[in-house]
């Protein structure tokens, strides 16, 4: 079979990368995405392969890296409409390859797939251990590919011995014209936007929901406020963070615990190495039994409230603050990057954040609700008239 395929140079870095793990990173309609699956659909033609191909949920799944799929095997007069399993999302070639399209909802799912080639569109959605599950599963090729909007510290920047590539839109010569001039216009509408989508620049994320700087340490006339305690155990990691507070506009947060697998001994245990005397400590309301053993325990222990929209009026109240976070809260400044406001079918960004890597976050917004809030700073305080 002779196929005549006109691809991007995201097509060639691929084709000829030596390392088992490659990273594309690049600006918006530089191509990648569609290079990459048409590799991917020469690999399943030339040799029998069981190829996954990864984002974070089905419909951004169906809407983005499918529907490419299927134009492009329509294109090239290849497809079968009998051989795609839509229930499944698993298209089945003739010579006994496979392309299946997965989401990390499934999180027992994910432990039971093996591939030869593992394909992670937008891994930065992805967190570090649905890629850990599904790498040691993969007998061959990993490929990631994103914008360049992560944090210093996220977890693909520490990836080793991978190859790294970085793509524009000037390196995608399909571009309609008009297009190549929308981009080019953000070097003047939107500087930080040229960063990232026009020169394939790190930069931080467009849709972040908080603003933050990042510091050497809490300033010495800071007051503390209290701590905010998210709970985890085996998927996700316990969050504890400090809260202080400088004048009426000036919130430090610091990162103390960030683990999982701890038992109430190893929380009590860390707690009484950092928390002082009666400080409050607003826990996650969904453990009522753990929030009580710490109040035995002699902590002074309390249950967040969670009213209706509480993570937007949280994120709100934080919100009237300017943040900062140590340098070496590591984990903590990589979720500030990453927590960002969801798009809806249309890729219109919605006001609801996307969950996931918002453990710390969580922990400092229970704190925040409950102590900085209008209601909470007010609490105490009555007006008198006299007549």
């Amino acid at each position: 079979m002779n196929l005549e395929i006109n691809t991007t140079k995201t097509y060639e870095h691929q084709n000829n990368s030596t390392a088992r793990v490659t990273i594309h990173y690049g600006g918006t309609r530089s191509g990648k995405t569609y290079a990459l699956l048409q590799w991917c659909i020469v690999q399943a033609l030339t040799d029998k392969e069981n190829i996954t191909i990864v984002r974070k949920t089905i419909p951004s799944l169906k809407r983005t890296i499918m529907k490419d799929f299927r134009d492009i095997m329509i294109g090239l007069g290849i497809w079968d409409e009998n051989s795609f399993n839509s229930t499944d999302r698993v298209y089945e070639f003739y010579n006994g390859s496979v392309i299946q399209f997965v989401s990390t909802d499934d999180a027992e799912k994910l432990r039971g797939l093996k591939s030869s080639i593992l394909w992670l569109e937008e891994a930065n959605e992805i967190d570090s251990e649905s890629y850990f599950q599904l790498q040691i599963r993969t007998t061959k090729k990993v490929i990631l590919s994103l914008n360049p909007t992560i944090s210093p510290y996220h977890w693909i920047r520490e990836i080793e011995g991978a190859q790294t590539h970085f793509t524009t839109y000037r390196d995608n010569p399909y571009l309609e014209r008009t297009v190549v001039r929308a981009i080019e216009e953000l070097k003047v509408t939107n500087p930080k936007q040229w960063k990232v989508y026009g020169l394939g620049e790190f930069t931080t994320n467009e849709r972040a929901v908080f603003q933050f700087t990042q510091i050497e340490w809490v300033p010495d006339d800071a007051d503390f406020v209290c701590w905010g305690f998210d709970i985890g155990y085996a998927q996700d990691p316990c969050a504890l963070v400090a809260i202080y507070k400088k004048g009426d506009r000036d919130l430090y947060l610091i990162e103390s615990l960030y683990e999982k697998g701890m038992v109430t001994d190893d929380i009590v245990k860390h707690l009484r190495s950092c928390v002082k005397g009666r400080e409050e400590i607003w826990c996650d309301s969904s453990e009522p039994r753990l929030i009580e053993e710490l109040y035995r325990a002699g902590f002074n222990a309390k249950p967040v409230v969670k009213g209706r929209d509480s993570i937007n009026f949280g994120i709100q109240v934080m919100g009237n603050y300017n943040i900062h976070i140590p340098k070496s809260c590591s984990n903590l400044v990589n979720e500030f990057y990453s927590y960002q406001w969801s798009v809806d079918k249309h890729n219109h960004v919605t006001d609801k954040p996307e969950g996931g890597l918002d453990h710390l976050i969580d922990a400092a917004r229970y704190g925040c609700m409950m102590r900085l809030s209008n209601k909470a700073t007010a609490a105490g305080k009555y007006v008198i008239s006299i007549r």
